[in-house]
């Protein structure tokens, strides 16, 4: 629905933290960042927001404060709003591998159900998928080798824990509780070209978190550095006069 409708607004609040992080749709995450510059959150430089995307497309990804159908001047003001928004999203692996795999999906979608790809990437989830069933034959096969019945459900299941294999996104490394060391990549938006870049990797098996060369978060508000924990009058204005303290409330929407 239109930006701006009252039917989007299930709920206001005071706001009481400077980082607010956000799961949602791409439209929910535009309307929220639309809000919050019209009530100076943007400008100010005293917040930032962050869209966790669990499943999106580069293009998306990119530019994602535009749409087509939307004014030029609605576009620019969503534009403005994501200065002040980081997106954290899955690793896409840049081996060639990866690239030889995204091909061969883009055919048998094109061959047997007429999708186009076009330039756009395979979804990570798609690779995600293809690393489970090598890693689900791994664990079949061992137990076979050991002379065990693969109708044991647990027993496989705890075949699969604490190893390391080589799939398709690269290294896979499940720990020894069934969880896998996952990788992401945090996105900023470039404000002279208003395209979202990848500044920064998180590698899940090492713990590190790796700057991109050449690279760098810009700051909402001009600011050189992150937003500090108190915004300069406050969360409620008592740091500040009535005439200082601009009032702030934003818009949840579900």
């Amino acid at each position: 629905m239109p930006y701006g409708q009252a039917e989007h607004r299930t709920s206001l609040r005071s706001v009481d933290y400077v980082l607010i992080v956000m799961c949602a749709s791409p439209d929910s995450i535009r309307e929220i960042m639309m809000t919050a510059h019209d009530l100076g959150m943007v400008d100010s430089g005293e917040y930032a927001f962050f869209s966790v995307e669990l499943f999106t497309s580069t293009n998306e990804s990119r530019r994602p404060w535009f749409r087509e159908k939307d004014t030029m001047e609605s576009n620019q003001k969503a534009r403005k709003a994501y200065e002040a928004l980081l997106t954290v999203t899955a690793r896409i692996p840049v081996t060639a591998e990866y690239a030889e795999f995204s091909r061969g999906v883009k055919n048998l979608s094109q061959q047997y159900f007429g999708k186009p790809y076009g330039k756009e990437e395979v979804n990570t989830y798609v690779t995600a998928f293809h690393d489970a069933v090598i890693l689900y034959s791994l664990a079949i096969n061992e137990t076979l080798r050991e002379g065990l019945s693969v109708k044991n459900g647990s027993l496989v299941t705890q075949k699969m824990w604490n190893r390391t294999f080589e799939g398709i996104t690269g290294n896979v490394s499940i720990n020894e509780k069934g969880d896998r060391f996952v990788d992401y990549s945090l996105l900023d938006m470039d404000p002279e070209t208003g395209i979202f870049e990848v500044v920064a990797n998180y590698y899940g098996v090492s713990q590190q978190f790796v700057d991109i060369p050449g690279k760098h978060i810009h700051w909402a508000g001009n600011r050189g550095e992150p937003p500090s924990d108190v915004p300069t009058c406050g969360f409620d204005g008592s740091l500040c006069s009535d005439e200082l303290f601009p009032q702030y409330v934003i818009v949840t929407l579900f």
